[in-house]
Formats: C-alpha cells, sequence, structure tokens
C-alpha cells in the first residue's frame, strides 16, 4: 500500500469519527445543560417551598397569604437577593459576569460559572417570593454556563466552544419550556445569530435530550395546554391587524423596559421592587411570579376584558420594576403573558367567538418582535399551547411582525436587556 493510500485511509478514518463524535458530544451537552436546568428548577421550588409552602404556581400560593405576608415576602426575598450580590462583590471583587448570548457572539463561548453560581442564587430568592421576572433566564444561564465549563474539557478540536454554547442553550430551552423545536431556533435565530445549517442535527440531538431529561424529572406535556383543537373560521383574519399593531408595540416594550433601568439608581432599589410587588399583589395577586397562572387561564379563555386588563396592567407595572431595579431573571415568559394578554383583549374587542386563539397568536407576535426572531417564537407559541395547526398562520404573522419592529427599532430584546454589556 503506498503512502498516498496510508493517509487518505487515514483521513477517512479521522472524517468519520469525526462525524460520530459530534453528534455523541452534542448528547452530552444536551443532557449536561438539560440536568442544569432541572436542578435549578427543583432548587427554585424548595426555596419557594421555604417561603410559602408551596411549590406550584405562585399566584396561588400569594392569595392564600395574609395582606401583610403577601407583602412582606416580596422584600424579604429582594433583600436576601442583595445580600447575595453583595457578598459577591465583597469575596469576589474580580469576578466578570457573561451574559449566554454575549458570550457566544464576542467571548468564544466562555461563561465564568462562578459568577453565574452567585447570580443564580440572587434569582433564587428573588424567584421564590415572587419577583414579577421569568425564572426560565437563571435557569438557561446557569445552564449554558454548565455547558461552556463542559465544552471546554471536549475532547473535539475541531467544534468550537461557542457551537458547544449554542447547543446546551437549545437543550436549555428545550428543558425549561418542554419546546425542543422552539429551542433549536432560539439556538440559531438569538444565540448563533445566523442559520448554522450545519449544526441542527447537533442542535436538534441536544434538544431533545434536554426535554427527555425535563421529561423524566419533571413530568411531560405542554406547559400551557389548551384542550381540543381550536377552529381556524374567518374570525382568524383578526390576527392580521394585530400582527400590524404589536409589530410597532413591540419597540415600544423595549423602551420601557430600557428606560427603566433609572431606578438602579435607588439606594436598596431590589427591595423597591419587591415592596411595588407586594403592593401590587394586593390588588391582583396575579402579579407574583412570571406570568405563568396568568398565561394559562388566558390561553384557556379563563379570563374576561376587564380580568385582563387589571393583570396586565399590574404586571407591566411590576416586571417594568423588577427588571429597572436590577432584579436577576429573564423577561421571557412575562413577554409570552403579555403578548398574549394584548391577543385575548383584541379577541374579546372585535368579539370573536374563541379569543384564545388570537391569545395563542398575540403569544408569538409580541415575541417575534422584541426578539426579532419569528421562527422561535412561532414554535414557541405552538408547543407551548399544543396548537400546531396554527403554525401556519402565526409564522407569516410572526414575519411581518418582525419586519414592522427591525424597521422601527435595529436593536433586539436580548441586546437591550443586557445589564452588563461586553466592552
Amino acid at each position: 500500500m503506498t503512502t498516498a493510500t496510508v493517509t487518505n485511509v487515514r483521513g477517512t478514518e479521522q472524517t468519520v469519527t469525526s462525524w460520530l463524535a459530534s453528534p455523541a458530544w452534542a448528547v452530552i451537552l444536551g443532557a449536561a445543560s438539560g440536568s442544569a436546568c432541572v436542578a435549578v428548577r427543583i432548587f427554585f421550588r424548595l426555596l419557594q417551598w421555604v417561603f410559602v409552602q408551596q411549590t406550584g404556581m405562585l399566584p396561588v400560593a400569594a392569595a392564600t397569604l395574609a395582606p401583610a405576608r403577601r407583602i412582606l415576602t416580596p422584600i424579604i426575598g429582594a433583600a436576601l437577593a442583595t445580600f447575595v450580590l453583595w457578598m459577591m462583590r465583597r469575596l469576589a471583587p474580580d469576578l466578570r459576569f457573561e451574559e449566554y448570548v454575549e458570550a457566544v457572539r464576542l467571548r468564544n463561548g466562555r461563561i465564568p460559572l462562578l459568577a453565574t453560581v452567585w447570580r443564580t442564587a440572587s434569582a433564587a430568592f428573588s424567584v421564590a417570593t415572587g419577583a414579577a421576572v421569568g425564572r426560565e433566564g437563571s435557569m438557561i444561564q446557569f445552564a449554558t454556563a454548565i455547558s461552556s465549563w463542559v465544552g471546554e474539557r471536549s475532547p473535539l478540536r475541531n467544534l468550537s466552544l461557542s457551537r458547544q454554547v449554542a447547543y446546551g442553550a437549545a437543550a436549555a430551552v428545550a428543558a425549561a419550556y418542554q419546546a425542543p423545536i422552539a429551542g433549536v431556533f432560539f439556538a440559531t435565530e438569538i444565540v448563533l445569530g445566523e442559520w448554522a445549517w450545519s449544526d441542527m442535527p447537533q442542535l436538534l440531538l441536544a434538544s431533545s435530550t434536554g426535554l427527555f431529561i425535563s421529561r423524566l424529572l419533571l413530568g411531560a406535556g405542554p406547559l400551557f395546554p389548551v384542550k381540543g383543537s381550536l377552529p381556524i373560521t374567518h374570525d382568524l383574519l383578526w390576527v392580521l391587524p394585530l400582527a400590524l399593531v404589536l409589530g410597532t408595540v413591540g419597540p415600544a416594550y423595549q423602551k420601557l423596559l430600557h428606560f427603566s433601568g433609572a431606578a438602579k439608581r435607588l439606594p436598596f432599589a431590589l427591595l423597591w421592587s419587591g415592596l411595588a410587588v407586594g403592593v401590587l399583589s394586593l390588588i391582583e395577586p396575579k402579579v407574583w411570579g412570571n406570568g405563568d397562572a396568568a398565561l394559562l387561564g388566558i390561553v384557556q379563555n379563563k379570563t374576561m376584558l376587564a380580568g385582563i386588563v387589571s393583570v396586565l396592567a399590574c404586571r407591566l407595572a411590576a416586571t417594568t420594576f423588577c427588571v429597572g431595579t436590577g432584579t436577576v431573571g429573564g423577561v421571557f415568559t412575562p413577554t409570552l403573558f403579555a403578548g398574549a394578554a394584548l391577543g385575548l383583549g383584541a379577541g374579546h374587542l372585535v368579539h370573536n367567538p374563541d379569543p384564545a386563539i388570537l391569545a395563542i397568536c398575540g403569544m408569538g407576535l409580541l415575541m417575534a418582535t422584541v426578539t426579532h426572531a419569528p421562527f422561535m417564537a412561532a414554535l414557541m407559541a405552538v408547543e407551548l399551547t399544543g396548537q400546531w395547526h396554527l403554525l401556519a398562520i402565526i409564522l407569516p404573522c410572526n414575519l411581518l411582525a418582525s419586519l414592522i419592529a427591525r424597521t422601527i427599532s435595529r436593536e433586539s430584546l436580548y441586546a437591550i436587556a443586557t445589564p452588563e454589556p461586553a466592552q
């Protein structure tokens, strides 16, 4: 056998080995990320039980508490969250925190694990005591930090750390939201910011693994199930003007979150956000938490127009103030709620016989306008509710709404909401 032939054979063997190793490593990253996501979720539940003796939806727990305790609990949680951040700055002043999107695009995927652990601990106290932010944001951040830590020890030299963190992000979204396909598009449209077609198989493997871990440990099924299949009638044409409206509302929603950052200048800012959540929960207990209870009631059409206005106004004020004061958490689920509330409200105003359809469309539309990720947003709406037949309607409307939003503002929610932008 000639030297050239031997070289070709070895090259072929290395190519085959690499082709097999990359999917296998994606599964490992998916398992690590999904397990980390589930671990944080369980930790949040345990801490929530410590404070309110319930592990279910926070608004249900809030409704059972005495008024004084309903006010004090978020304040106590905010105080403990503030203490954790103070300890982090005192014990480890040189720690640098990186959001996973910025880490992938600007830092080659390197996410400092210790800083993320500290911030996750701070988020745990806020989330467990009713802060009006998304718990999933901290879950995904921690999971991607674990993916980065595992990825730095990868035996594969031809797979960049940024790609590996993106695999972990897909798995984390799948684990947090029971939405594996949306997780794949989250990783491509938001985390990577490009259509990485060659990575699609690995992203899907990682995402499916994260979903498997989540279903194994937390249970299965859509997070916000809608019974039966909602009928498609001519009344659904109202989704087109809804897309036009939410296409302009999205950038305004982003600006509101952006300008709320001025609240960080307040002394003991997080305590003020805890007070705001507590006081507003006296008016509407659904202010507590990430909005899951309110969102479930909306997509199941259990909320009347007056109730929608009340919950939306209170939650918007609470979430804006929590984000503005620097509460560690996300705004993904609160944004899904806001879109669903606007959609359901529109359905009632136009006397749609089944306004829950517009609520589901509204979820995807507002998310598409603020993230500039129309495919992910459409898939998220149908995976969360199980209404897959609406995808053909939601997706083109999402593309339209996203185009309008991009015309008004080139920045997406993830660019604006970054607390510590890369220098």
